[in-house]
């Protein structure tokens, strides 16, 4: 029972009394049951903890009107069937001691009757022997039905009208398009994390996933995340100290722009763990931009009592007993796993794609300064073990004598480049570097907003459209951002199968592969969860396309061309950026010169 404080009146401020089982449910529920997606994740591992070998989930409207998942598992008796549906109970748990090893990816005993509590539920269930089984119809926590019904050995649960009684939450549901993504990477999510198992997926009338079971971890993630992107993985098994790292690691040509197929699993259970996710860069550290994410589905196994899941309703957070011991374990093993592969280091700041020749730009309006910090360690360096605190950057380092410089500059005096990265230039201030790139982009940006603003941007078609492999998660974003695309000169249709076909880009990007351009996009735009054609999705999408669009560090420049970036930056209006936040420009102040010379009351 949930015993909480209920307000009747003014006049009764001190008053105590029990909440009805249904509102203490919606309570319950808004935290297991954030969205369709969350519906989908509790009743499918539901059916993995009963023993499923098989799977089969349908939905409809984005989940809103139908999550119907449907398993071969061991089943349940009636007794059973309607005790599933009281908060708390639960046959994986008996005692306290018991939540020190978890084992089972459910055990809380909340989902069932969270999600009935805010749809019209059907629960059909037939254990092996019986001669029939049970079914419950529930509306809003409410037993409306109860009875015996023919069915196969396993259950069937079927959610129809989610949060029809809370309107409210219904209303923060985004597009049926976003809701649609969410349902499919859930799944995509469960089906790596058991191979073994089979799942078949059907949204309306297309069947998405038809994956059967016994596949090992290779076929499996060709089939969600694309063959070429599994071809370009390396399968790993390694055991460093508390922990056993099975799975597999794209090589770092295999970059993404956001963490978003970062999948990390720890005994069978996908969680977002921000140890597991700073232990995942840091074994990357050297090997490619230190920007870019990695493709890994890693697969970690350690003693139940060193991790604590019993830290939200949700499950995807844990707590590790020994959480340093845990991060240099999987960074040893990471590295590992990738040195005996032995994947070629990227140059810093330079995405695999091929750099475009510089098109110098016209200045425009400003962006809000942020400036990251940090360090890339070389390939096969010690790792830094220490973990930032939760929320917080690394600080910059103290005793830097160069301070970037947001303000506008004047009479510039172009001396030359440095290490094919860095136009130095010399003014009244002092010495200036300016980063070709970070300069390039901002200029680019500036164009193509401006020319959004009055429009769609121009596309150039291209000869023979370029073809790359989507995950149906990429490909219901692909298809809800379609419009949106086009406005940004992009042109991505569906080609057959899981490829789709670029057919058009933006002039700027013509000369260059158009293909990382797009899988960043789709990685950048998802992980954000911005809707389509907003305001915000719009600039998010302008960065990249200005990112790419940019010429690279390492790329020479000709005098001529060093002096029209540094002629275009100069007329930049403060404070002077690059789209995300990075100084475009360091001051190296003529203070500091004289000082660093001992010039000291010589300086004049």
């Amino acid at each position: 029972m949930l015993y909480l404080l209920a307000m009747t009146d003014n006049s009764a401020r001190n008053s105590i009394r029990l909440l009805p089982e249904e509102v203490a449910n919606q309570i319950a529920a808004g935290e297991v049951v954030e969205r369709p997606a969350s519906v989908l994740k509790e009743l499918v591992e539901n059916s993995l903890d009963a023993g499923a070998r098989r799977v089969s989930v349908e939905v409809a409207a984005g989940g809103r009107r139908l999550i119907r998942v449907v398993d071969d598992g061991v089943g349940m008796s009636p007794d059973d069937l309607l005790l599933a549906l009281e908060r708390h109970a639960t046959s994986k748990v008996a005692a306290a001691a018991d939540l020190g090893r978890i084992t089972s990816l459910g055990f809380r005993g909340e989902a069932l009757p969270s999600i009935a509590a805010v749809s019209k539920m059907l629960l059909r269930s037939r254990q092996a022997g019986a001669e029939a089984g049970s079914q419950v119809l529930i509306e809003g926590g409410v037993i409306k039905d109860l009875g015996q019904v023919g069915c196969p050995v396993g259950t069937l649960v079927e959610v129809k009208d989610l949060f029809f009684n809370t309107p409210a939450r219904r209303k923060f549901l985004k597009t049926q398009a976003t809701e649609s993504g969410h349902l499919a990477q859930a799944l995509a999510r469960l089906a790596l994390a058991r191979p073994q198992v089979g799942f078949r997926y059907k949204v309306g009338q297309q069947m998405l996933y038809d994956l059967p079971p016994g596949q090992d971890l290779v076929v499996r993630a060709a089939s969600l995340l694309g063959r070429k992107q599994a071809e370009a993985m390396v399968p790993l098994s390694e055991k460093a100290g508390p922990l056993s790292l099975a799975g597999l690691a794209g090589l770092p040509s295999l970059s993404r722009a956001a963490a978003d197929q970062v999948y990390t699993f720890v005994n069978g259970r996908f969680v977002r763990d921000r140890v597991l996710l700073h232990a995942v860069n840091q074994a990357y550290r050297g090997l490619m931009p230190p920007e870019r994410r990695p493709v890994v589905v890693l697969h970690i196994d350690l003693d139940p009592e060193l991790v604590d899941v019993n830290v939200h309703p949700a499950k995807s957070e844990v707590r590790f007993i020994r959480q340093q011991e845990v991060h240099d374990s999987l960074v040893h093993a990471l590295r590992r796993g990738l040195a005996a592969q032995r994947p070629q280091p990227v140059a810093q700041g330079s995405p695999p794609e091929q750099a475009p020749a510089y098109q110098p730009q016209t200045p425009g309006a400003d962006a809000g300064p942020h400036i990251p910090s940090g360090r890339v360690a070389q390939p096969g360096a010690a790792p830094e073990t220490d973990l930032p605190p939760a929320g917080e950057e690394t600080a910059a380092p103290t005793g830097n004598r160069l301070k970037p410089l947001f303000t506008q500059v004047e009479e510039l005096t172009v001396i030359g480049q440095m290490h094919g990265l860095y136009v130095l230039c010399s003014s009244p201030q002092g010495l200036i570097l300016i980063d070709q790139h970070a300069a390039h982009e901002r200029l680019t940006y500036e164009r193509l907003k401006r020319g959004l603003s009055h429009g769609d941007l121009p596309r150039q078609g291209l000869l023979a459209p370029a073809t790359l492999e989507l995950t149906p998660y990429e490909a219901s974003w692909a298809q809800s951002q379609a419009g949106a695309w086009a406005r940004l000169g992009l042109v991505l249709e569906p080609f057959g199968g899981n490829t789709w076909s670029i057919s058009a880009v933006p002039p700027h990007l013509a000369g260059s592969d158009s293909r990382p351009v797009v899988r960043d996009l789709l990685s950048q735009l998802s992980v954000s969860g911005l809707e389509a054609g907003t305001p915000e999705f719009m600039e998010t999408a302008l960065r990249s396309l200005a990112c790419h669009g940019s010429v690279r560090q390492g790329q020479r420049l000709s005098q001529a061309e060093q002096e029209e970036l540094v002629d275009q930056v100069s007329g930049l209006a403060p404070p002077v950026t690059c789209p995300h936040g990075r100084p475009v420009m360091l001051l190296l102040s003529r203070r500091e010169l004289d000082r660093h010379f001992k010039r000291g009351s010589e300086a004049s």
